[in-house]
């Protein structure tokens, strides 16, 4: 699902891997290896939405995590005036809209609704952003001393309001949830509170750990064996921090798993009581938690 080389798969690669899958699942593919059903489903996963069916857009998926983020990385890194600072801050968090709005839980869409959540997520995450880094730099000594602790709060901060505003219309719409069996049962606005929590929780909160500290700490040593100036230790720092995510983005992801079960109790009043198909009460309910 992460991995940069799905984003090379021809149309027909495509086509060949869900037809392999599809075949599987109705007993035709009993000629097929293990191998090849792994490899078929890998694609098939980094491209499909698992909801809706049909092909994610390329720069939103999280395949093209590391690519879609290295521009922008590059840019914070480098960026030295005001102007220079918010025009990059523009540009990751519109990033992090893309990548959030591809990830969905897989909700209709009012694109009404979509730009009014891209214009609140990143104006919201980027004054957070560029208010930390003022903060940092001019605020009182205690605040230095916290040292990490400020920007990656701020990241945090700024990532869970990015991704809570590009998701908002799914909090107020409901996403789609079904029984264990596959049943559709109907849209849930409490299974879409949870799903973004969840991806918050694991991509805003877990994820910016490994990027933010082991960068840092790679870059020191690499100075303290070969003088580097300004713009190689840009260099050098941008490398770790694309290596860092690469390395951190897998594990954060499947902390929690992308097809989210949810007791039926925390749900809607509608959804309690409900019998699946063979009669017995429904305990638990699926939805797709997005990434």
């Amino acid at each position: 699902m992460t991995d940069p080389k799905t984003l090379l798969t021809t149309q027909a690669e495509l086509v060949e891997a869900q037809a392999l899958l599809a075949a599987y699942e109705k007993g035709d593919a009993k000629n097929a290896s293990d191998a090849e059903l792994w490899e078929a489903k890998r694609i098939v996963s980094a491209i499909i939405h698992p909801t809706t069916g049909e092909q994610m857009f390329i720069g939103g998926r999280m395949s093209a995590f590391v690519p879609a983020n290295a521009i922008p990385t590059a840019g914070m890194l480098l960026a030295s005036s005001p102007s220079q600072i918010v025009f990059w801050q523009w540009i990751n968090q519109s990033v992090n809209v893309m990548v959030n709005y591809v990830n969905r839980s897989g909700a209709s869409v009012d694109w009404s609704q979509v730009g009014q959540a891209y214009a609140l997520a990143v104006g919201v995450s980027c004054s957070i952003a560029v208010g930390a880094r003022k903060l940092v730099e001019n605020g009182p000594p205690w605040i230095k001393r916290l040292g990490i602790a400020v920007p990656y709060v701020a990241v945090v901060s700024a990532g869970a309001a990015n991704v809570g505003f590009t998701r908002l219309p799914e909090m107020q719409g409901g996403v789609p949830i079904t029984a264990p069996d596959g049943t559709p049962l109907g849209v849930s606005k409490a299974a879409a509170q949870s799903a973004v929590i969840n991806t918050v929780l694991s991509r805003n909160l877990l994820l910016p750990i490994a990027p933010m500290l082991l960068p840092p700490i790679a870059n020191g040593i690499l100075k303290s064996v070969v003088p580097l100036g300004f713009y190689a230790s840009a260099v050098a720092e941008f490398v770790f921090v694309c290596c860092s995510i690469y390395g951190a983005l897998p594990m954060a992801i499947a902390v929690f798993p992308q097809e989210m079960k949810i007791d039926v109790g925390v749900l809607e009043p509608e959804f309690q009581g409900l019998k699946g198909k063979d009669g017995k009460p429904i305990a638990y309910v699926l939805c797709n938690k997005g990434l």
